[in-house]
């Protein structure tokens, strides 16, 4: 082999390594120049999110705030005292027997009527309910003394010793009649007694009908 063909093959060498060595520099500046992406999972997190915020609606804040408000009334505690409905007990009871029942303005036909110890009774939280009742079925007004005390004799409970009160009451007054048979007619009871027996005909009218809410009773 001749010298300068040799010389021809070192130089294409050469020339081969250089080549390699400039095409590994340019994909390492390449792969340092790109630019580096963001993770994909926080684009996928916002896109999610603006999605969500898309397809629902938020609350008005008018709105949130009443809905806070009607939590608040429905767990506020009563804030009505005992004294206070110990108070409309007192008051009532005055009116009832001393202003009304106790005048000449009295008339049974009225509705008024009332047993002192049927009254007595009743608790004060009964009482008050049954008047906040009232006031609810009229807007709120109050009315007269009056017009509580005739929806307080219709609408009180009926208390399970209703019975044992009416007999107290019955020994204790002007009757000398003695009871023989007592029919249940729901708000009041029919009495029998041994001049006036039940005989279950259509004429046997009771010897007095008593309200079992008052425990007044008439003839």
């Amino acid at each position: 082999m001749s010298y300068l063909h040799m010389i021809g093959i070192l130089f294409l060498f050469i020339g081969l390594l250089f080549g390699c060595s400039s095409d590994s520099q340019s994909v390492v500046s390449n792969s340092v120049d790109e630019p580096i992406k963001e993770n994909t999972s926080r684009d996928i997190g916002i896109s999610g999110k603006e999605y969500l915020e898309e397809i629902i609606e938020p609350v008005p804040k008018e709105q949130e705030s009443s809905n806070s408000n009607e939590k608040l009334i429905k767990t506020q505690p009563d804030s009505v005292s005992s004294e206070e409905m110990e108070l409309l007990k007192d008051t009532l009871r005055i009116f009832i027997f001393d202003e009304y029942m106790g005048s000449s303005d009295y008339v049974y036909a009225k509705g008024v009527n009332w047993a002192e110890n049927f009254y007595d009774n009743l608790t004060a939280e009964e009482i008050w309910n049954v008047i906040e009742e009232y006031k609810e079925m009229n807007n709120g007004e109050e009315g007269t003394l009056f017009e509580q005390a005739n929806y307080l004799s219709v609408h009180a409970p009926i208390k399970d010793n209703w019975k044992e009160l009416f007999l107290e009451n019955w020994n204790n007054s002007s009757y000398d009649e003695e009871i023989e048979t007592i029919i249940d007619q729901g708000d009041t009871v029919w009495i029998y007694t041994n001049s006036l027996p039940y005989t279950g005909e259509k004429d046997n009218y009771p010897y007095v009908t008593v309200d079992k809410r008052t425990g007044s009773w008439h003839g």
